[in-house]
């Protein structure tokens, strides 16, 4: 285990590791306000990853969530990440925003 560095923001200590023993990825989200309400939301970096719901909050929590599951699988089984590069331009009306995932 390896020793505590002092936090200085609240004086409790914290485990200390290497940051390049956790895998991140950058998941790009697209969010655009549907006429009827709610939100629609895709992954640009990555295919097939998209939902409908009702607030841009719920779309993040559900694309975060799928793309951590999704790159998780091909990570594991050491199969190629299909990623969109470069992502596709913003449509109009659409908003960025890019999340780190830690795997």
């Amino acid at each position: 285990m390896s020793s505590p560095t002092p936090d200085p923001q609240d004086g409790q200590s914290l485990p200390q590791g290497r940051p390049d023993d956790v895998p991140v990825f950058r998941c790009l989200i697209y969010l655009r306000p549907q006429e009827t309400g709610g939100i629609e939301a895709r992954v640009a970096n990555l295919p097939e990853l998209a939902c409908s719901v009702a607030s841009e909050r719920a779309a993040l929590e559900t694309l975060v969530t799928r793309f951590k599951q999704q790159v998780s699988e091909w990570v594991e089984t050491e199969t190629e990440i299909p990623w969109i590069d470069p992502p596709p331009p913003l449509q109009p009306g659409e908003q960025k925003r890019l999340i780190p995932v830690h795997l």
